[in-house]
């Protein structure tokens, strides 16, 4: 009788590490697919600002936030002159979110064309 009570608790312990490792890799799961969705969003807007670029020959040295919608993501872009002389500016893309006690960010950096670069 003390080998059944004995096997019933290890495969009970067995079963309890397996359910804790499943609800663990559905979590982790979770928070990959909020990064890869938060990484297109970036994307799409760095690609929008180029394409902005290509068509008016540079951008404009702006700030811009603004919620996606239908998402929990906050983006904001900041374009900023790296001198007078220089033809580039800097622009960095920003999204942030927050899921439940977490407050997630995520940051690119690039360098398009700007105002000094119109002719």
């Amino acid at each position: 009788m003390l080998e059944v009570v004995a096997s019933i608790a290890v495969i009970a312990i067995g079963l309890g590490v397996i359910l804790r490792s499943f609800t663990l890799s559905l979590r982790a799961s979770k928070i990959a697919q909020e990064y890869f969705e938060a990484s297109l969003l970036v994307q799409d807007s760095v690609a929008a600002l180029e394409e902005q670029e290509k068509l008016a020959g540079g951008i404009n040295v702006a700030d811009t936030a603004w919620q996606v919608t239908d998402t929990p993501y906050n983006m904001e872009t900041r374009i900023t002159k790296i001198s007078d002389d220089d033809t580039l500016d800097t622009v960095t893309a920003v999204i942030s979110w927050t899921n439940k006690e977490r407050n997630e960010k995520m940051e690119i950096d690039t360098y398009l064309k700007g105002e000094a670069g119109i002719k």
